[in-house]
């Protein structure tokens, strides 16, 4: 039985989030090893931090399909215990599908579009957003809840402007600035990340905002990607990683 190779997998991946589409300060692609090489098992996770590149050593992954490139900016130095140094050395390569899945309509906006329960959704052309409709009226405290529970969240920011929610913006990541693109058309935006000021223009508007955190708000790609992928190479296992954890605690 022939064995899935890399670049099967990298132009999968490119049909259903090309590469092609990423915003300019981004490094998506083939980061690291051979494109070439058979792979039996592929381990799916956020970031390629050395517990993942260990877990994927340990579990005999011969690829790892990340949202974070592991090269972002030039590197000037390769040190023996830096990601790609590892990766390299135990024959381990890397897709890092990143700004690309966020815009892609299966990828990290319509995920969360998706676990929260909204309808009608569709990504917003170019944009990093999604938007969709609540089943019902919230305010903005039960909005915030419904977030949590769905999204199981161990703590969460949110504001409170004195209005009902049932239009809805997504963005994953550190999405804060996508608010001066929304012109109204959302009642409530969820997003990983947000400044200070922003939360302060926001109020000025009348937007309710939930700051779900990063990692909460990206990791939720990881299990129906890995699906994905499983159904299309059957003869690989699509593992999504136990190493990539949160890494910040509440009180």
């Amino acid at each position: 039985m022939k064995m899935t190779e890399a670049r099967e997998i990298y132009s999968y991946i490119d049909k259903i989030a090309p590469f092609e589409s990423a915003l300019d300060f981004d490094n998506a692609g083939f980061l690291c090893g051979d494109i070439n090489a058979a792979v039996s098992k592929a381990l799916i996770c956020l970031d390629i931090t050395p517990s993942v590149a260990q877990e994927a050593l340990k579990l005999g992954c011969e690829l790892i399909i990340s949202h974070h490139p592991i090269i972002f900016k030039p590197m000037r130095t390769l040190e023996a215990d830096s990601v790609p140094y590892i990766l390299a050395k135990n024959s381990i390569s890397a897709i890092c599908a990143h700004t690309n899945l966020d815009l892609s309509p299966i990828g990290t906006n319509a995920q969360l579009a998706k676990m929260l329960g909204l309808s009608a959704i569709e990504n917003a052309d170019g944009e990093c957003l999604a938007f969709g409709i609540l089943n019902g009226e919230m305010s903005p405290r039960n909005f915030a809840i419904h977030v949590k529970e769905k999204l199981g969240c161990k703590g969460l920011r949110y504001t409170s402007p004195k209005k009902t929610i049932k239009r809805v913006a997504v963005c994953t990541g550190a999405g804060g600035d996508m608010i001066y693109r929304l012109n109204g058309r959302a009642d409530a935006f969820i997003t990983g990340e947000i400044k200070h000021h922003e939360l302060i223009d926001a109020d000025k508007m009348g937007l309710a905002v939930v700051d779900i955190g990063h990692y909460r708000s990206e990791f939720i790609v990881c299990a129906p990607l890995a699906s994905m992928l499983g159904n299309r190479f059957p003869n690989t296992e699509f593992i999504v990683s136990d190493k990539d954890v949160e890494p910040t605690e509440y009180l």
